[in-house]
């Protein structure tokens, strides 16, 4: 898991995830070339929905099979599903046949102790 690490999505095009989960033993120097497990985006009060539905799009033309994106202030969290970002509603966020899940309810909690 890396934060904020530079990702070229096309060959003159990189995004900046704010956290990147890449698979276990994949290689890269600069920059990641290759479609990362997971990208999460943390909307900042200036982000607005439909710019993050943009970036959602790109990563996953790019090959990226697991976009989540969090919005801190009303506590909810979405995942890019098929062409468009949904309201996650089972209270977590997984990664199936990995053991990688996170609790929304947890996560969030966080927030509140910072």
């Amino acid at each position: 898991m890396f934060p904020e690490l530079r990702t070229q999505t096309k060959p003159r095009n990189f995004r900046v995830p704010d956290v990147l989960v890449v698979r276990a033993g994949e290689k890269f120097e600069r920059y990641v070339t290759q479609p990362p497990l997971i990208a999460i985006e943390i909307l900042s009060p200036e982000d607005t929905l439909r710019a993050m539905q943009e970036k959602a799009a790109e990563y996953r033309l790019f090959g990226v099979e697991h976009i989540w994106v969090l919005d801190p202030e009303p506590r909810i969290a979405y995942r890019y599903q098929g062409s468009a970002l949904e309201e996650v509603s089972s209270g977590e966020l997984a990664v199936p046949e990995t053991p990688i899940r996170v609790v929304l309810s947890e996560m969030f909690a966080e927030l509140d102790r910072i």
